[in-house]
């Protein structure tokens, strides 16, 4: 493969040659499709952290109920079904009197159009007869999207 060097040749309207021509009209619709792309991206994010924060929220408030419905319907993650969760979610608000659960360094990446993932720290304190215990972790949670919105799909 020989390499030329010298003037980049130029159209005969004075611009330089390119494989690639995109008129104006053309290059107006790509800025605006790769805008709306990120404006998805953000969107969905607001989502995933609105749905985590719930999490939080549900665990720190023992509501069974509100957590149930953070799940994807039908959750199944290594060996760990929906109603697992939930029976498990519920002997931890039956044995602590007190709980309190923040997330932070949230890192989420979206992989396709239904599916994301977040990795975070999770900060988890439970209070039982006046003594407190408490664990702070790293976590990855798999996420679908669903008619409804964002769910859990994985890795509780």
């Amino acid at each position: 493969m020989e390499c030329q060097s010298g003037p980049i040749p130029l159209a005969a309207s004075g611009a330089p040659h390119s494989m690639f021509r995109v008129n104006t009209p053309g290059r107006l619709l790509l800025v605006l499709l790769l805008l709306s792309l990120i404006g998805c991206g953000n969107h969905d994010k607001d989502e995933i952290n609105a749905l985590l924060d719930a999490r939080d929220k549900a665990v720190s408030t023992h509501d069974i109920l509100a957590y149930h419905t953070l799940l994807l319907p039908d959750y199944a993650d290594k060996a760990i079904s929906e109603a697992d969760l939930i029976i498990r979610m519920h002997n931890l608000f039956e044995q602590f009197d007190t709980i309190s659960m923040t997330s932070d360094n949230r890192i989420i990446r979206i992989q396709d159009s239904e599916h994301a993932l977040c990795e975070q720290n999770y900060h988890l304190r439970v209070e039982s007869d006046g003594t407190w215990r408490q664990i702070y972790q790293r976590e990855q949670i798999a996420l679908t999207r669903t008619a409804a919105g964002w769910k859990i799909s994985g890795g509780l």
